[in-house]
Parts: structure tokens; sequence; C-alpha cells
């Protein structure tokens, strides 16, 4: 690919890269951080993407790499010397009135944050094929391409995905009429 390419390949994709990098590190500045290193390591190999294939999954494969290292890194220095975690502060931004009552708005909300905890919860292997599939919505191809696993994998890992969290709200009791 050239850098002319590379450069089109970061206009159309970089959002999409970038909101990927929030949803994995849930944290603003750790997003950016990720996604410059992913653009940074895509320069590196502009040459090596090939811009017929499948791009998108080649540079959300770089933030994947990334995001593992850095958390095994951060495994270690946490055993070498642990460190008190700090609270942090969510800024939840409410959407706009949608004629919606105020109680159908919290009701929501509830069931929302519940999904995304339930979500958040899963194994590593089976969270990131949930959040590439329905929030970035990728193809399983396309999963498959970026975490370098096999198209039945994921089709499984999405699979007992949704298993653990369907008998996680069912443990919640959520949507169950009593």
């Amino acid at each position: 690919m050239t850098r002319e390419a590379f450069e089109e390949l970061v206009l159309s994709m970089g959002t999409d890269v970038y909101s990927f990098c929030l949803q994995l590190v849930r944290n603003k500045e750790d997003a950016e951080e990720l996604y410059q290193e992913t653009m940074l390591a895509a320069l590196e190999r502009h040459k090596k993407i090939d811009a017929s294939g499948n791009p998108k999954s080649y540079l959300l494969g770089i933030v994947i790499g990334l995001w593992k290292n850095r958390r095994r890194k951060l495994a270690r220095r946490g055993r070498i010397c642990p460190q008190t975690a700090l609270e942090e502060q969510l800024e939840e931004v409410y959407p706009s009135d949608t004629g919606h009552s105020p109680e159908e708005r919290i009701i929501r909300k509830e069931s929302v944050d519940l999904v995304r905890k339930l979500t958040e919860e899963l194994p590593e292997k089976y969270r990131i094929p949930v959040y590439l599939y329905y929030s970035r919505e990728l193809s399983l191809e396309e999963i498959a391409a970026a975490m370098h696993i096999p198209k039945g994998t994921v089709k499984s890992r999405l699979y007992k995905a949704r298993a653990i969290l369907k008998s996680r709200l069912e443990e919640e009791n959520y949507g169950l009429e009593t």
C-alpha cells in the first residue's frame, strides 16, 4: 500500500479504530494512546497492508495485539510493584429527550448498564468478538482476520458469549415478569 493510500485509509477508518480502542480500554486518554500506537505501527507496516483485502481488520488486529501486550505488561508490573486502584469517575451523557418519560429513560439506562456490565465481565476471548460483532459491526470473516483465529472459532465464541449473557440476565431476573 502506498503512503497516500494509507493516509486515505486512516481518514476513512480512523474513527472506527479509535472507537474500538475506546471500547477496549474504557478510558479516553488510554484510548488515544492506543490509537496513536496503532497508527504508528500501521504506518511502519504500511507496505504490508493489502488494500484489496480487508485493511480495517488488519488495523483492528494491530489494536488487539497492542492492547494484549499492554495488559500483560501492566499485569507484570502489578505483580512486581502493586499499586492501589483509583476510583474512576464515569461521565454519563444522557440522551436528549426522545419523548419517553423519565421512568422509561431510567429503566432503559439501567438495562443498558446491566448488559454493558455483564459484557465487560465476560472472559476476554468472548468479550472481544462481541464488541467487534455488535459495536463495530464486523463480519465473522473480518473478526477472524483481526483476531487471527478461524471463522468457526469466532462463531462458537459468539454463541458461547450469548449463552453466558442470557444465563446471567436470567439470574438478574432481567425481563422476567413475576
